[in-house]
């Protein structure tokens, strides 16, 4: 336990007191009597404490102040503040309470109620699983809380388990309100993608304005947690932002034997791309949580087969086959034929009918799951054949179930009967579709080849566009200036340059196997080996066109911006991307946007303004920002630095966007800048990342 000091007055001038090895404000060393730490971080510590005047337990958040002059520190500050005006206009019992706030000179602090039984986020961590009684009374609680926070204007815009606070009794308790939106307020945040990407809706991605829906987005995919042990979108922050963008989910009743198939629906429109298209308020989902655990289960899928069926919307055959009648389901394919049943009265004609045609549809079945397996024709062709007997072998025994018992006497010269037409039909048709799949890979085959043709014209062209530069630049004085100058005019690179009266050092990055070409220009022009010095990096990636565009900014060593990545690299899978940044000697504003493989680019660091040769590091996790964590795909990707005197764009870029697009945007206000005798710099980083080091 920590002793309260509130015997002692503070030392003249400040404001905190020490209390065991810890400052604490003095306007809290006087009230409360601390406990223990519950918790602290590089944005502060949480105590554990005792309200003396009413005798109650609470948790006490204190943060210290930012100093003057940092707008990082003073937005975290601001979001504090914020946690406090949104919590403490809730009064929910599924809603942490807060008590108190307060600020001097040095710390800021929250008094919260006191939540013993830890976070849905540790339950899960653990791999607990839950069963659906228990899942439908936590989002019930927590859509209760939602529906009462919406309703009073508090978007909460970072629904998470790890802010799912569990009391003793299990009753949950939403907490952190640190990024909630204000009804008619306005809150942006330069450089950071406000919450937690893997519970962020499409449209926080993309930066845009959110209401209530996106934290039904979140609290779908908590649901989707619950039932399958996943989220439905996971990796890192370029990873999920793809998934949540353009992708779907696999339904949880396919991932999960546990989760009932109603929930299906149920998920899919919490995580529906559209804001308009999900539920419209927190109420309209809980309901649909009741009904779907009361829903009846779904009959299992003809043939034997488990799963989900598909999502609302697309066809389904799976009721409909459920609802055949059960006396004769099909067995798996390629199994042995049933046995044949014994005689029976006129009555079971009906039922040897049904049992008939599902032979014909198990016969089809495994004719489609033979043309999706592929391989030779010779061994397509024996397969085709076994097929064919087993399909006439299985007919000829429904017929047989379907006809009279032949007298005893005839027994040894009945003829064996004709398979049934429907399953000639259906195997003559499967052939046809396996010549048409032949057809098609012929022709997905000859579009191969000519992209194949295609791509070596695009080689072709490239190289001889490299072999003008060449041409040109061996025009020019052979002089380590000169030369400098015409080998940054090389296509599809960035590099910068410096020169003495004898040395000249090339940097920066080319694409790969272009190197050579650089050095075959060096000889060309006649300088002494020993007088350049490269120090360059190769990349494959389709990042020309922005190369291309911003090469004619590049400026010599000292007049660009210095940026390179903090740490050793590649990065491997869950390491935190961070870039350490110079600013060029003249006061700019900076921005660092993150081109993708996926044709994508990311705005990190949209534009702000940083003092002339400025150090910074970006990326560093701070609040609710967790960094920007490194996950599959693994390979290249591109950082883009850029400082002006003046921002480039007017108008402010949406988070994430097609890199056409916004080289489509920068390429007139570049030329924009240079008319008025602007200052533009660039520098590029490469990023490489792998699975493990």
């Amino acid at each position: 336990m920590y002793p309260a000091r509130h015997d002692q007055g503070s030392p003249r001038g400040q404001d905190s007191l020490e209390v065991a090895g810890r400052m604490i404000p003095n306007e809290i060393a006087g009230k409360y009597e601390l406990r223990g730490t519950l918790g602290s971080g590089a944005m502060g510590t949480v105590y554990d404490a005792l309200d003396r005047n009413i005798e109650r337990r609470v948790a006490i958040k204190v943060v210290k102040l930012p100093p003057a002059g940092d707008p990082e520190g003073e937005e975290a500050h601001g979001r504090f503040r914020r946690e406090a005006q949104a919590a403490g206009r809730l009064a929910h019992p599924n809603i942490v309470g807060v008590y108190d706030y307060g600020e001097n000179a040095e710390s800021a602090w929250i008094v919260m109620e006191l939540v013993e039984g830890g976070s849905l986020k540790d339950r899960l961590d653990r791999k607990e699983r839950f069963p659906v009684p228990e899942i439908v009374r936590i989002m019930e609680e927590v859509l209760a809380a939602l529906a009462y926070s919406h309703g009073r204007g508090v978007v909460h815009r970072d629904i998470k388990p790890g802010n799912i606070m569990l009391s003793g009794d299990g009753a949950v308790k939403m907490a952190d309100f640190g990024i909630a939106r204000l009804e008619n307020s306005s809150m942006t945040q330069i450089g950071t993608v406000m919450g937690t990407p893997s519970y962020m809706a499409p449209e926080q991605l993309r930066g845009e304005t959110v209401d209530a829906r996106a934290d039904i987005w979140a609290a779908g995919v908590m649901l989707y947690q619950l039932l399958t042990g996943e989220k439905p979108f996971e990796g890192g922050f370029s990873a999920v932002m793809h998934k949540a963008l353009h992708t779907e989910p696999p339904p949880p009743s396919r991932l999960s034997v546990t989760a009932p198939q109603a929930f299906d629906a149920v998920i899919a429109r919490a995580l529906a791309k559209r804001p308009e298209d999900r539920y419209p308020g927190a109420a309209a989902f809980a309901a649909a949580i009741r009904a779907a655990a009361a829903a009846p289960a779904a009959a299992p899928e003809a043939g034997g087969f488990s799963g989900a069926g598909p999502l609302p919307g697309l066809d389904s055959d799976a009721t409909l086959v459920g609802t055949m009648p059960p006396a004769a389901p099909p067995g798996p394919a390629m199994s042995a034929p049933p046995p044949t049943p014994p005689p029976a009265l006129a009555r079971r004609a009906p039922v040897g009918l049904i049992a008939g045609g599902a032979g014909v549809l198990a016969a089809a079945g495994v004719i489609a799951f033979m043309l999706l397996g592929g391989g030779d024709q010779g061994a397509d062709q024996q397969r085709l054949e076994q097929l064919r007997q087993a399909a006439e072998q299985e007919a000829r025994q429904r017929a047989e179930a379907t006809q009279p018992v032949p007298a005893p006497q005839a027994a040894t010269e009945s003829a064996t009967p004709t398979p049934p037409p429907q399953a000639e039909a259906e195997i003559e048709r499967r052939l046809r579709e396996e010549e048409g799949r032949r057809a098609e890979q012929a022709r997905q085959q000859q579009a191969a080849e000519q992209v194949r043709q295609q791509q070596a014209a695009e080689q072709a062209r490239q190289q001889q566009v490299v072999e003008e530069a060449r041409r040109r630049a061996d025009q020019l004085r052979a002089d380590l200036a000169a030369a400098g100058a015409a080998l940054a005019a090389t296509p599809c690179s960035l590099l910068s340059w410096s020169a003495t009266a004898t040395r000249l050092t090339l940097s920066g990055i080319i694409r790969r196997g272009d190197e050579a070409l650089l050095r075959q220009q060096v000889a060309a022009r006649g300088l002494p080996g020993d007088a350049v010095q490269m120090q360059l990096r190769g990349f494959d990636g389709p990042y020309c066109a922005a190369l291309d565009l911003l090469r004619p900014n590049a400026a010599g060593q000292d007049a660009s911006p210095q940026a390179g990545i903090i740490g050793a690299t590649p990065l491997a899978k869950g390491e935190l991307l961070r870039l350490s940044v110079t600013m060029p000697p003249w006061p700019g504003h900076l921005t660092v946007s993150y081109l993708m493989q996926s044709g994508e680019v990311a705005h990190l660091v949209p534009s702000r303004a940083e003092a002339p040769n400025a150090q910074l590091r970006l990326g560093e996790p701070a609040g609710s920002f967790t960094g920007w964590e490194v996950d599959e795909p693994f390979g290249t990707d591109l950082v883009l630095v850029v400082t002006s005197d003046r921002p480039i764009l007017a108008q402010r870029r949406p988070v994430v966007e097609k890199a056409e697009d916004y080289l489509r945007a920068l390429a007139p206000a570049l030329r924009a800048a240079q008319a008025q005798n602007g200052r533009v710099a660039v520098q590029a980083v490469l990023v490489e990342t792998v699975a493990r080091r």
